[in-house]
């Protein structure tokens, strides 16, 4: 029996729409995981000036204080904050010379650059074994469904909210130094 253009159009709409379905209510399942979870107050002391300028030389002198400040057995320094805004939005050298626990952080994008070293970045798909952070942060054993991405230095990424990622395979001799930029999700009509 042979089918009709329009009967196969429609057959793939229809998968595509259970799909996008399947799809947004495991993104509101993982969004909402966390609702219960107190917000984190913001720091308590005296708030940290704006910081909307840096350059190649302070990043560099950043990436040096974050290679010498990762304790003996740590996956990942402290992050050294390069740019920052009313503590809703900040970007940090990050030095990574092992894995680290996949993340999925609900309400914020993020946005990295790859300053030097390589690694693969698993993204996408979903966490096993979720658990809250906070309450706008999961972390999980392991990502299933991910796809794999070999990144190196120059490399842009740009992770959307509720999107499982983290970075594996990291060189051994250079480690993973990246720029990494939170950023709050908008709402839609703010673009």
């Amino acid at each position: 029996m042979k089918s009709s253009p329009l009967a196969l159009a429609l057959l793939a709409l229809a998968l595509l729409t259970a799909a996008a379905a399947q799809a947004s209510a495991q993104e509101t399942t993982q969004g909402q995981m966390c609702a219960g979870v107190a917000v984190m107050p913001a720091p308590a002391g005296a708030v940290p000036q704006d910081r909307m300028l840096s350059d190649d030389a302070e990043v560099a002198g950043l990436v040096d204080v974050a290679k010498a400040a990762i304790a003996p057995g740590e996956a990942m320094g402290h992050g050294q904050v390069a740019l920052s805004a009313r503590l809703r939005h900040h970007a940090a050298v990050e030095y990574r010379r092992s894995p680290t626990p996949p993340m999925v952080h609900i309400r914020m994008a993020e946005f990295f650059y790859v300053v030097d070293g390589e690694a693969d970045l698993i993204l996408g798909g979903n966490l096993t074994n979720p658990r809250c952070l906070n309450s706008s942060n999961l972390t999980g054993d392991g990502v299933e469904g991910g796809v794999t991405h070999h990144v190196k230095k120059g490399t842009y990424i740009l992770v959307p909210e509720n999107t499982a990622h983290y970075f594996t395979n990291i060189d051994k001799k250079q480690g993973l130094t990246v720029l990494d930029l939170h950023v709050p999700t908008p709402a839609a009509d703010q673009y």
